[in-house]
């Protein structure tokens, strides 16, 4: 199973083993398993393949400009997909 401890959900798959923490928020989203989503982080739009880690405050699928920067594909439509175990920190 997740474990959503105080973060908000919204139209998005999470697979198993995927943890988000207090006040963070993901939507539209697909989480693949053992990600760890962190506090205030925000998840939008986007694909998250296995061992992520997003930092506590980091953003993804929020500017398209910063993640290209960060060597995220990032599609026509917007969507933003990060590889399996990368750490996102927060800028």
């Amino acid at each position: 199973g997740c474990i959503i401890s105080g973060g908000d959900v919204d139209r998005s798959v999470l697979s198993p083993d995927v943890l988000v923490d207090k006040w963070a928020k993901v939507e539209e989203s697909i989480l693949f398993p053992h990600g760890r989503i962190g506090r205030n982080a925000v998840i939008r739009r986007a694909i998250l393949d296995k061992n992520v880690v997003v930092e506590d405050g980091a953003e993804v699928g929020v500017n398209r400009e910063h993640d290209l920067a960060r060597g995220f594909w990032v599609s026509d439509t917007g969507v933003t997909v990060v590889p399996k175990g990368v750490r996102v920190k927060a800028q």
